[in-house]
């Protein structure tokens, strides 16, 4: 799949959603940023950080607390994103 974006002024760019849930990636996810060799970008899911938000869910307080609260800023955060468009 190719598709064009735009770097905003904040150094984001969007990923078009059908390759987001391709991919299984979500709001707030971490990803990994390596430089390629001409100018090339890859991404990729930053697995320490997902290995460490599960341990830190497991060990910490009520699990479904936390899972409740993390989908709730992700409706916030997609709600804040299409009132911007």
């Amino acid at each position: 799949m190719k598709t064009a974006t735009q770097l905003t002024k904040n150094g984001q760019v969007v990923i078009p959603q059908a390759l987001r849930q391709r991919l299984g990636w979500r709001s707030g996810m971490r990803l990994q940023v390596e430089e390629l060799p001409g100018g090339a970008v890859r991404l990729r899911p930053d697995d320490d950080g997902i290995i460490a938000q599960v341990c830190g869910i497991l060990t910490e307080g009520d699990a479904l607390s936390a899972l409740e609260a993390e989908h709730r800023a992700e409706v916030e955060a997609d709600a804040r994103g299409r009132r911007r468009h």
